[in-house]
């Protein structure tokens, strides 16, 4: 690995906080890499696509829903999924009508 000297007093801050953020964005990836999520990691669990799909809604309905607390959410690194008996309770419990 190649090493690189970086003179801080010559950078402007915006171009520092730049570069911090492509490293930030950099080791995350690395991160993600090496540890892939397995189906046993989320059995039980459907994405955000999936609730969507069962709820005839758009993705954007479903994170609305999530931030007002009408559905929970469960993340996984960067990745967001809902247990689906909680989704059909919450649905029960708003008065909606859910069928397979």
């Amino acid at each position: 690995m190649e090493k690189k000297i970086i003179q801080i007093e010559n950078l402007q801050a915006d171009e520092i906080l730049s570069r911090l953020e492509r490293m930030e964005c950099a080791i995350i990836a690395l991160g993600e890499q090496k540890k892939p999520i397995s189906k046993e990691e989320t059995a039980g669990y459907i994405t955000r696509a999936d609730v969507s799909r069962m709820l005839k809604v758009s993705i954007v309905t479903v994170s609305d829903w999530t931030r007002k607390g009408i559905l929970t959410a469960y993340k996984c690194g960067n990745r967001v999924y809902f247990k689906q008996p909680e989704v059909e309770a919450a649905l029960v419990k708003k008065g909606g009508i859910y069928a397979h």
